[in-house]
């Protein structure tokens, strides 16, 4: 296992052969994670800000995504509906209609579990 969430190889490789371009802000990405320019990393994402974040702890293959390490960072641990509201998605055209399929299903399933 290469990755620090304990996430099986296989399942790793389906998620970086679904997701060839940034889910978020669609730039083309740099994989593996190697040189200077760490802002176009492919990263793996955490689709929600919640744990769990390990695979042993029950996380899964529909809470996962690659995004480039400049949206990660930028969202950190917000709320994906949240970070849509913020300057750097206005700036970047991120928003519920423009992310990809797999961020799409994912908050359509799931945000609003997270509803208080």
């Amino acid at each position: 296992m290469a990755n620090n969430y304990g996430i099986p190889e296989e399942i790793e490789k389906r998620i970086r052969d679904r997701d060839k371009k940034c889910v978020y802000c669609h730039k083309d990405m740099i994989y593996p994670c190697v040189g200077e320019n760490k802002r176009d990393w492919a990263t793996i994402e955490h689709l929600c800000e919640s744990p769990p974040f390990y695979w042993n702890d029950g996380l899964k293959e529909e809470g996962l995504a690659i995004c480039c390490a400049s949206c990660n960072s930028s969202r950190g641990k917000m709320k994906i509906t949240d970070w849509f509201k913020t300057s750097y998605c206005a700036a970047n055209n991120i928003n519920d209609e423009t992310v990809a399929k797999p961020v799409q299903i994912y908050i359509k399933t799931n945000e609003n579990k997270h509803v208080m």
